[in-house]
């Protein structure tokens, strides 16, 4: 809640006002790193498994995280990258291909679930896979929170395409109370959708008893991983399952606190459980990667949706925070979650997506860092009247309410408090701005 955060913030304003602070925030690293070949910080976190994801009373040890691997100043994300210039990419196919005849159906049935929204990546491999390995294909979606125009049409697109689409649209009442949680408590305004997003696709696949799941890109491509160094095309399996006595949170908040306090019943919580391991492996499911087979490159997945497809749109303007306009297009929610990534790891959506295109030769490191600089902390102005009315809860709307949110009603000016409270000292700084500033860019 604001109102202990605040609190904790305040004993730390010391803190602020020193030239250089090692008090961090979510077991971040006390000395800040750039990578020498992409710039991205070793203050980035890998992948969570979002439903372990628990609060402590104090800010500094709440939330904790797992950052980036660097070697000799050199990030994970270039050392795999480095590694894939090895890799025989015919091979790999081949490989890809055997793998398909296995799931193949015989009768022209659908023999494969592809996740999506019908942005670029999601577009591109259900395309391939129908068109160009003659599989039957049938997509999903766990829709997003606040759908954008351009979400809507690319995913009609998609489906216009030559694709049958499950678009799953989770409870609006349960779904915006959580996210408001995931705000208010962790500054994470993605997490219930992340967990739905990993959650949904292998249900689905039960439900539909079509044991082959295929995503567009591994995380595994970005960060080393939270159990296993070891990378097959099995690495998405441990962030899309859990263990049977796994203890879930959501929010931070343990799941039977929320269902307890605020009376909610397991059907409303069950979209963002994942399935157990036990169930994934009963049921046979083999959820892998397309990028693991192939040399994955996101701005010529926009050039072939471009070039395959009648009607895709990108945004009308640039997306806040960085320089582009064709990734992460459908939620109106992902401003603000990229803003947040800025206030709490010091990394804005710029610096994502300017590492992805030094990665993949688009650009080159002195472009980067002017692009970082120029657009790094930039305020999410373009949806915001949206999302403070959609994150606004009534008081009556759920019982003992007030035990988790202080003030129902989502503004600006609520906003612009709490993501002061989740700044690390040791990444910003108190000067004569009224916001805390950022100490350290590339």
């Amino acid at each position: 809640m604001l109102s202990k955060r605040k609190n904790n913030f305040n004993n730390l304003s010391e803190e602020y006002l020193k030239d250089k602070s090692e008090v961090t925030f979510y077991n971040l690293p006390k000395k800040v790193e750039f990578c020498k070949t992409c710039t991205m910080s070793n203050q980035k976190p890998i992948q969570t498994i979002e439903h372990t994801q628990n609060l402590s009373e104090n800010i500094t040890t709440s939330d904790k995280k797992v950052t980036l691997d660097f070697k000799d100043g050199i990030c994970y994300a270039c050392r795999h990258r480095n590694k894939k210039k090895d890799i025989d990419w015919k091979k790999k196919e081949f490989e890809f291909r055997k793998l398909l005849d296995k799931y193949r159906s015989r009768n022209g049935s659908y023999d494969i679930v592809c996740p999506g929204s019908g942005g670029k990546d999601s577009f591109k491999v259900a395309h391939e896979l129908k068109y160009k390995y003659g599989m039957n294909p049938i997509t999903c979606t766990f829709a997003p929170c606040i759908y954008t125009d351009t979400g809507k049409n690319n995913l009609i697109n998609w489906i216009n395409t030559g694709f049958s689409n499950y678009n799953f649209t989770m409870d609006g009442k349960i779904h915006r109370l959580f996210t408001r949680l995931c705000i208010d408590n962790l500054l994470h305004p993605f997490q219930t959708w992340i967990m739905g997003q990993k959650a949904f696709p292998n249900k689905f696949a039960k439900m539909m008893k079509i044991p082959l799941v295929i995503y567009g890109e591994n995380p595994r491509e970005y960060d080393q991983g939270t159990k296993s160094a070891f990378y097959d095309e099995n690495v998405i399996r441990e962030l899309h399952t859990r263990e049977k006595n796994d203890e879930l949170f959501i929010a931070g908040i343990p799941l039977e606190k929320l269902k307890k306090d605020l009376g909610l019943s397991n059907a409303e919580v069950e979209p963002y459980i994942p399935m157990t391991t036990e169930d994934y492996d009963k049921e046979g499911i083999k959820c892998i990667t397309f990028s693991y087979y192939h040399d994955w490159h996101q701005q010529g997945n926009y050039y072939y949706v471009r070039d395959n497809s009648e009607d895709f749109k990108l945004s009308e303007q640039r997306s806040a925070g960085t320089y582009s306009r064709y990734s992460s297009l459908d939620d109106k929610i992902d401003d603000l979650y990229y803003y947040t990534t800025f206030v709490k790891f010091g990394i804005g959506r710029a610096q994502y997506d300017a590492c992805h295109e030094v990665r993949a030769g688009d650009i080159n490191i002195e472009e980067a860092k002017a692009l970082i600089k120029k657009y790094t902390g930039e305020y999410p102005t373009r949806f915001m009247k949206d999302i403070c009315k959609w994150l606004s809860i009534k008081k009556d709307a759920f019982k003992n309410l007030d035990k988790f949110l202080d003030q129902p009603e989502f503004t600006e000016e609520y906003f612009a408090d709490l993501c002061e409270t989740f700044k690390s000292p040791h990444l910003f700084k108190k000067t004569n701005e009224k916001k805390l500033q950022i100490r350290y860019l590339p």
